[in-house]
């Protein structure tokens, strides 16, 4: 059955190569290091929409403008830890499902080359808004734009990531996949995107939740009127 989906896709057969390592040892470097490298996706993403929302917030607040910027701060950080850990998971799934990855690939073409350029746009945008903190105090309106606009960049990569692993899973589909959008509206894509944007917010929540506590955080220098039970209580919630 598999010889006959297969004659049908992209990759007609399997590579017969040996794997590097074990297989009980790629799966497990995949696993753990996947696991590693998520946590710190969802802290890039999770600490985006949190900042955008701090910031349209302090408009009204200088401690949410506060808010935004010390978590803004945050965002390129976890940035760089979430490339540097995502090549271990990345060589694994290569390496464990070429025939599957590679074929989840092809089918969507140009959006999967995308996603170089779109995390590049991404990461200088972070940067862009960052660094112009100061400069751009008395423009407001753009400053947020700048981070509206890594926010959309952040929310449509990972939508990218989830329609190619999910492809991955249903090689009896890949004869009628005729590029991104068909295979968009596959089952799990959307349950599977809602449930990985839910855990960035928790995540990130539990992340301010622990870097606003710290006992040398110098939290009273920063804020008139928040206290650290407030932001603890607001990212709980």
């Amino acid at each position: 059955m598999l010889n006959i989906v297969l004659a049908t896709t992209p990759v007609p057969k399997d590579i017969p190569l040996d794997l590097p390592l074990p297989e009980w040892l790629l799966v497990t470097i995949l696993v753990i290091s996947f696991l590693a490298h998520i946590v710190f996706v969802n802290l890039m993403l999770g600490g985006s929409l949190l900042t955008l929302w701090a910031e349209i917030k302090g408009l009204k607040d200088k401690d949410y403008d506060r808010f935004a910027y010390e978590t803004a701060k945050t965002i390129t950080v976890n940035k760089s830890l979430a490339v540097v850990l995502g090549v271990a998971p990345l060589l694994s799934i290569n390496t464990l499902y070429s025939v599957y990855f590679y074929s989840a690939n092809a089918l969507t073409g140009l959006m999967w080359i995308s996603v170089i350029p779109l995390v590049t746009i991404a990461f200088l945008l972070t940067y862009l808004h960052k660094y112009s903190w100061e400069k751009l105090a008395g423009n407001k309106a753009l400053h947020i734009a700048i981070i509206a606009a890594a926010v959309l960049v952040f929310l449509f990569i990972p939508l990218i990531f989830l329609v190619n692993i999910n492809l991955m899973l249903f090689p009896e589909k890949w004869g009628t996949v005729r590029g991104f959008l068909s295979a968009l509206v596959l089952p799990n894509v959307f349950p599977r995107y809602l449930h990985f944007i839910c855990a960035s917010l928790g995540v990130t929540g539990l992340f301010i939740f622990w870097y606003t506590g710290r006992k040398n955080y110098p939290f009273e220098s920063y804020y008139t009127h928040l206290t650290r039970y407030t932001i603890k209580r607001k990212r709980i919630h």
